[in-house]
């Protein structure tokens, strides 16, 4: 087991992405750091009963994951594991003005943030 990565590439990958998600990357990235580790059926049951606003479009991501799984590539959703998660930022949406503000917090501009989802499985055997 000298090169990991060819290791890697034996493994079939599963990738699902969700672009342009209305929910700030920076509320997104403290729920993806809560479930980084875990295996995708404990996370989809996990972010099926959390309350923070950020967890449904992570929910989705997950569900499409190991749908992918199933359908594409024959494999079972409890021999899966998770490579890689990340947010990342998207675009800035539309500037609007908040006249409550002033001149204060960037002279009153509020910005609406979005971001963009990679999630990467590999089964567990090879």
């Amino acid at each position: 087991m000298k090169n990991t990565k060819s290791n890697i590439e034996e493994l079939k990958t599963v990738v699902a992405k969700a672009s342009f998600v209305r929910c700030s990357p920076r509320k997104l990235r403290l729920v993806a750091n809560a479930v980084r580790g875990m295996d995708p059926v404990k996370v989809i049951d996990y972010l099926s009963v959390t309350s923070k606003r950020a967890a449904t479009p992570l929910l989705l991501v997950f569900k499409q994951a190991v749908a992918n799984a199933k359908n594409n590539f024959q494999l079972s959703p409890a021999g899966l594991k998770v490579v890689s998660l990340m947010v990342e930022e998207g675009p800035r949406g539309p500037k609007r003005m908040d006249k409550s503000h002033g001149a204060r917090f960037d002279r009153g501009i509020k910005r609406r943030r979005m971001a963009h989802i990679t999630l990467k499985l590999v089964s567990k055997e090879k």
